[in-house]
């Protein structure tokens, strides 16, 4: 900016200059015009008077006419011993260097008059006057530049600090949270800016590092407490049997025991086992065509005894002929979990229904119970790890609590979705539903990942 300024000044000074010796370059034109044609005569003599030619010689300006023919000098307003150099046809503005040497410079306009033989008046100026505003300017600028460079700088100093004050801050947090204190977060007053937004955001990024914690400790903690329970019942059992000689009998009866606590940790090992690998999305299916109609049936046939046992009844209403392009294995696992769930909770005499339908180009499958029904404030967590409503109940029937988890995990992987209602005294409901379109299903097919 301040070359910019200090060019278009220079470049008005010099047209002011320009334009003031074209005026009175004009002026004196219009007063030597008396109507009659000029003669060498006429102009033989100081133009103006001795006080005229001093006040121009001391502005450092003078008036001359010149014989373009010879050159030579008629008459003259303040002698400054220029060379002429206007001949014939000459007209315009040059720059000559001044007979006292140095840098000064005069500018001189030619304007030819109308004579016989042929005349030009010369106007001049010295530019030491322009130059020196030039130089007054110059000096002007470079100060004025060194004050704001020291302005901008101690401002940007200042803005930057300010602006990465948060910056800092995040920076300061994230050193300070550790995995024994996840609990600390950005508190700070931020606009809805980049950085405001950048705060929110990793706010957000440490309340789901601090759930996964959370659930990583709870379900360690879960997991410890039911692989004790059936170790601590086979270690008394068999504390009790050794303390003394014992009957074959009871020998069979401990192994029994101790058989069916190897069961239950058996168990509750592949259910660990399939958490873990969906954790580490290594859980991956083998697709296949298959029917949904026919798996269910199937499935409620394997359970059949175990309603009897429970004095339940089953009820299906099971469209026939819904195709799937799905893992035949992991949807069995599915439907025994969220089916034998029904049975446990339905009490005896109670029934459940299970449906299977086409609805709006997905295949539904439903589970519904007359069972207590599940209290709202126990919906959100249904299908958390190792959830139970009531503990000892749930360890007499032989639950752990991660059937629901594996379920929903399972039909997020094939791009389904799975929902409970319940209504306390009335039942409960699960249904799932599972996508039709094959090349969907391929498209969002990712080993580990759920397909959308």
């Amino acid at each position: 900016m301040s070359a910019a300024f200090y060019g278009i000044t220079s470049l008005w000074l010099h047209q002011q200059v320009d334009e003031s010796l074209l005026t009175t370059a004009t002026q004196v034109a219009a007063a030597l015009d008396d109507g009659e044609p000029l003669e060498a005569e006429d102009l033989r003599f100081p133009l103006g008077n001795e006080a005229t030619a001093a006040l121009l010689r001391q502005r450092q300006f003078f008036i001359r006419v010149i014989d373009l023919d010879t050159g030579e000098i008629l008459g003259e307003s303040a002698f400054h011993d220029l060379p002429v150099t206007a001949r014939k046809g000459g007209v315009g503005f040059e720059t000559l260097a001044a007979p006292s040497g140095g840098d000064s410079l005069i500018r001189v306009y030619t304007l030819p008059l109308e004579s016989s033989p042929p005349f030009a008046l010369q106007v001049g100026q010295s530019l030491d006057e322009v130059h020196q505003t030039q130089s007054q300017i110059l000096r002007l600028l470079l100060v004025m530049l060194v004050a704001t460079a020291l302005l901008a700088s101690a401002s940007g100093w200042f803005l930057a600090n300010r602006a990465l004050k948060p910056v800092n801050a995040i920076t300061r947090t994230a050193r300070e949270i550790g995995e024994k204190d996840l609990s600390r977060r950005i508190a700070m007053n931020l606009p809805n800016d980049e950085l405001g937004r950048l705060a929110q955001t990793f706010n957000g990024m440490l309340d789901r590092i601090e759930g996964a914690f959370q659930r990583q400790r709870q379900f360690t903690a879960d997991a410890a407490h039911e692989l004790r329970t059936p170790l601590s019942i086979m270690q008394t059992g068999i504390d009790v049997v050794l303390s003394q000689e014992r009957s074959p009998a009871q020998y069979r009866a401990a192994l029994e025991s101790v058989q069916e606590e190897v069961q239950r940790l058996t168990t509750l090992t592949v259910n660990l086992l399939t958490l873990a690998r969906a954790d580490a999305h290594t859980l991956t299916l083998k697709r296949q065509h298959m029917d949904l109609s026919i798996l269910v049936n199937t499935v409620l046939d394997q359970l059949a005894p175990l309603a009897e046992q429970q004095n339940v009844t089953i009820q299906r209403h099971i469209a026939p002929q819904l195709p799937l392009y799905a893992d035949e294995d992991r949807l069995i696992q599915l439907a025994l979990n969220v089916i034998e769930n029904g049975i446990k909770y339905t009490p005896a005499g109670g029934c459940i229904t299970v449906t299977v339908a086409q609805d709006a180009g997905q295949a539904r499958f439903s589970v519904a119970d007359t069972g207590p029904g599940i209290p709202p404030a126990h919906l959100p967590h249904i299908f958390d790890r190792f959830y139970r409503l009531d503990r000892s109940r749930n360890r007499e029937q032989g639950g752990f609590g991660l059937g629901l988890a594996i379920a929903q995990h399972i039909v997020h992987l094939h791009g389904g979705e799975i929902t409970v209602n319940s209504q306390v005294g009335v039942g409960t409901q699960f249904t799932v539903t599972l996508p039709f379109n094959r090349d969907l299903m391929l498209n969002g097919e990712h080993e580990g990942h759920p397909g959308a």
